[in-house]
């Protein structure tokens, strides 16, 4: 799978041909400001959309694309509907809608959530020890994001799945260079659900070396604050 670069100054104005020409519903008519990805692309791609999967009956990309694309995971949790729940959306990109298809009617997500969940446990670890030695958080933090990828956590459910067809240009802005499909699949699971096993994992998992009172105080402070922004 490759990781759907998010920091794309076009976002709206690609989105508007989509349809008859408007912009799905709730999308302002300049583009956002997305937050960077955690590994940066050297430059943003320009591309249009030029079709998707409800476009044949006239319908829009759903707001959770949409909101997907600009803001990443964070900004489809800030959708009412999904309030109350994490999501999670697995990706895959590629030239054959076909196999794309197969890919997310196979998405399991009883596999593939454990995968998901620890990618934001990394990201939660490494950004609390930002500035910090490598060893902030002893083995802990290497047993933790064992523990969460060996896991299997229960509650989540499938939600929903879309394609999109994106048409990339050269550095001209005008002569084509290629068209790729994105395909998305999105797993919501309640907050009290998932975090009650996360819990789990953080309080249960041991380490060999004891970690020192410096590491331990590290550990703790993640511990406290662990949901803010997860």
């Amino acid at each position: 799978m490759k990781k759907l670069i998010v920091a794309l100054t076009l976002v709206v104005a690609t989105l508007a041909v989509m349809g008859c020409g408007s912009s799905p519903k709730g999308q302002p008519e300049s583009a956002p400001t997305a937050a960077a990805p955690a590994t940066p692309a050297p430059s943003a791609a320009k591309y249009d959309v030029v079709d998707h999967k409800a476009k044949a009956i006239g319908s829009d990309v759903p707001e959770w694309v949409v909101v997907y694309i600009a803001e990443g995971m964070t900004g489809v949790e800030s959708l009412d509907k999904y309030k109350d729940k994490y999501v999670f959306v697995g990706e895959d990109s590629g030239t054959n809608l076909a196999a794309l298809r197969l890919w997310a009617q196979g998405f399991n997500v009883a596999q593939d959530l454990a995968r998901l969940v620890t990618q934001r446990v990394q990201v939660k670890f490494a950004g609390a020890a930002a500035g910090s030695p490598d060893d902030e958080f002893g083995r802990y933090f290497e047993n933790v994001v064992k523990n969460s990828s060996d896991a299997t956590f229960s509650g989540a459910r499938k939600e929903t799945d879309y394609w999109i067809l994106k048409r990339y240009y050269k550095e001209d802005g005008k002569t084509v260079d290629r068209e790729v499909y994105d395909y998305y699949v999105l797993v919501s699971i309640e907050r009290k659900t998932l975090e009650k096993q996360l819990n789990a994992i953080l309080d249960g998992t041991k380490v060999d070396t004891p970690p020192s009172k410096e590491q331990q105080t590290a550990i703790d402070r993640v511990k406290e604050s662990f949901y803010e922004g997860f």
